[in-house]
């Protein structure tokens, strides 16, 4: 089982600014998720992702609904990679099994 936030377990103010490592898997759950990144099919985001899941929108610490893309103007670069994975990593600690199981 991947990313998923249907239950809102892991949201907790108080985890605004946990330590995120930058890691290639989340360490939350058996499953052990590649965190990654994913561009979108026009180019023009780039967008992270947990397993085979592209995470678009997501649900924050304080239960606000935000969009997890960033805007891809020109070329791509590591810089966006890198960000989009430690985005990732922030947003799976938010993951309904993460440190659960």
């Amino acid at each position: 089982m991947s990313f998923t936030q249907e239950k809102l377990i892991n949201i907790r103010p108080q985890w605004a600014r946990v330590f995120v490592p930058q890691g290639d898997h989340c360490d939350g759950c058996e499953c052990n998720c590649r965190l990654g990144y994913r561009y979108s099919p026009y180019g023009y985001h780039v967008y992270p992702a947990i397993g085979e899941q592209v995470i678009t929108h997501y649900i924050d610490e304080n239960y606000r609904h935000m969009f997890a893309g960033e805007v891809v103007l020109g070329a791509r670069t590591d810089q966006q990679k890198r960000y989009a994975k430690l985005y990732a990593g922030k947003i799976a600690r938010l993951c309904d099994h993460y440190k659960t199981r």
